[in-house]
């Protein structure tokens, strides 16, 4: 009976503190990390504010976890390298590009778009935040798109490109637009629009690296 209870308390535990990650990493999204008190996100999960530090010490505590569970998480928004092996082997590239697309969206939830943006704003002011946005914003999308398109180059699916180039270019829109995907989410911008010019840009850069001799939609002749 006491094992029992002592699960529940630490369940219970857990379920406040991913309550209290969730409201702060709304509330700093929307109003910024300086514009929030713990008083404010305490009255949002709906517990005293004195009971909030019994699961962080601090606000800055909870914004080093948010940061903690964006790098944990994030690259599990994307397709692995397995899994693009996979891909390639059945899937032309403009549709490799629209299923990671469609993958990261259905992946990433709110708390993680709402550090995405956190750790933008944060950027000019916090030095991790900085550092995180340089890493796995913008270096290791680009890594991951580098990667990908250097199997397309192997199998022919593609011309010669210069990998490095193409993906950071794609993941640097692709940025851009994810903000604007985010601002849909608030409300603030039109989420099928938004969508329809994700998948226009990806059209366009497949358009770059079509083979010279055929499509980019057409499969590598077996």
């Amino acid at each position: 009976m006491l094992e029992n209870k002592n699960t529940n308390k630490r369940k219970k535990g857990l379920e406040t503190q991913q309550q209290i990650l969730e409201a702060a990493s709304d509330l700093f999204a929307r109003n910024g990390y300086e514009g929030v008190s713990v008083r404010e996100i305490a009255e949002k999960v709906g517990i005293k504010e004195s009971s909030l530090y019994n699961h962080f010490k601090s606000k800055s505590d909870i914004l080093e976890t948010l940061f903690d569970d964006f790098i944990r998480h994030v690259p599990e928004t994307r397709p692995s390298d397995q899994e693009l092996d996979n891909m390639l082997m059945m899937m032309e590239p403009e549709e490799v590009f629209k299923a990671i697309l469609f993958h990261v969206g259905k992946s990433v939830n709110g708390t993680l778009s709402n550090t995405a943006m956190i750790i933008n704003y944060e950027k000019f002011r916090n030095q991790r935040a900085a550092e995180m946005y340089y890493q796995y914003v913008i270096n290791e999308p680009a890594g991951y798109y580098e990667r990908l398109i250097n199997k397309m180059i192997d199998r022919k699916m593609v011309k010669p490109v210069d990998a490095r180039l193409i993906a950071e270019q794609y993941n640097y829109i692709s940025v851009a637009l994810t903000k604007e995907f985010i601002m849909a989410r608030y409300g603030f911008a039109d989420i099928h629009a938004v969508v329809a010019y994700m998948v226009k840009t990806l059209k366009f850069f497949c358009g770059l690296m079509k083979n010279d001799t055929g499509d980019c939609n057409e499969k590598k002749e077996e």
